[in-house]
């Protein structure tokens, strides 16, 4: 994640920078790996005026990986946004892409770190654990006559986690059962619906997460209310046809 060394030194005027990673899965395994990068219109108006454009090189790195799709646009206000996604067929392939996001970088670079190992039942349960955190930089990356310029160390690490927040949200088949997520929404019980958790991401540290979901139904609950519905009703009229036909 070469852009996060570049918006430094605009984040260090108090811009900010917020980074999402997601994993939507599926009953069968199958899903999608997303990642989300957005800036805020001060970042973006210092990062033109030294006419850097942060999402150059990961933009450029995601045309050149066919499996993942890449979609930039601005925000509100004149921020920018850049995500990136691709399709998995299965869970293990699922958090490698998260986890290739850091791969090939030296202990210098940022990083995403993202070290997940994802397991789904046959009958979609799903579990969940890893290890996530936020890497930063060791430098701006301005040098002059090879040293570095501006902050280094933990005082470059303590402005960047002033500048920067990192969450991970997961989507899960099921209703989370068991879980350390800073979020929940387990949606409508009624509608069936999965659930969706949230974690924060430390800059310069890890935390270890933990989810498991139980297995997501067949039918849908509210289809088996209507399908109870229309049974009812189908009894109702059929018991009024026939006291209607032995009346006459």
């Amino acid at each position: 994640m070469p852009l996060v060394l570049l918006a430094v030194a605009g984040l260090l005027a108090g811009c900010r920078l917020d980074l999402g990673a997601s994993l939507v899965v599926e009953r069968d395994g199958s899903g999608t790996a997303g990642l989300e990068i957005v800036l805020d219109p001060d970042a973006v108006a210092q990062l033109d005026e030294l006419a850097l454009d942060p999402f150059a090189d990961l933009a450029a790195a995601a045309v050149d990986t066919p499996d993942w799709d890449v979609e930039r646009a601005s925000t509100d206000g004149g921020g920018e946004r850049v995500r990136l996604s691709t399709r998995a067929a299965d869970p293990s392939t699922l958090t490698a892409a998260l986890r290739e996001l850091s791969s090939g970088l030296s202990p210098d670079d940022p990083s995403f770190d993202l070290d997940l190992v994802l397991a789904v039942a046959d009958d979609g349960a799903a579990e969940l654990r890893g290890e996530v955190g936020l890497r930063p930089p060791t430098t701006t990356g301005a040098r002059r006559d090879g040293q570095p310029l501006g902050p280094t160390g933990d005082d470059l690490a303590a402005l960047v986690a002033d500048a920067v927040s990192a969450r991970l949200e997961v989507s899960l088949p099921g209703r989370a059962t068991d879980h350390d997520a800073d979020a929940v929404d387990s949606g409508s019980r009624l509608f069936g619906g999965g659930s969706r958790l949230s974690w924060d991401v430390p800059v310069g540290a890890t935390r270890s997460i933990t989810a498991t979901a139980a297995a997501p139904p067949l039918v849908a609950p509210w289809l088996l209310a209507v399908a109870a519905g229309v049974v009812a009703v189908l009894l109702v009229s059929a018991a009024w046809w026939w006291r209607r036909r032995r009346s006459r």
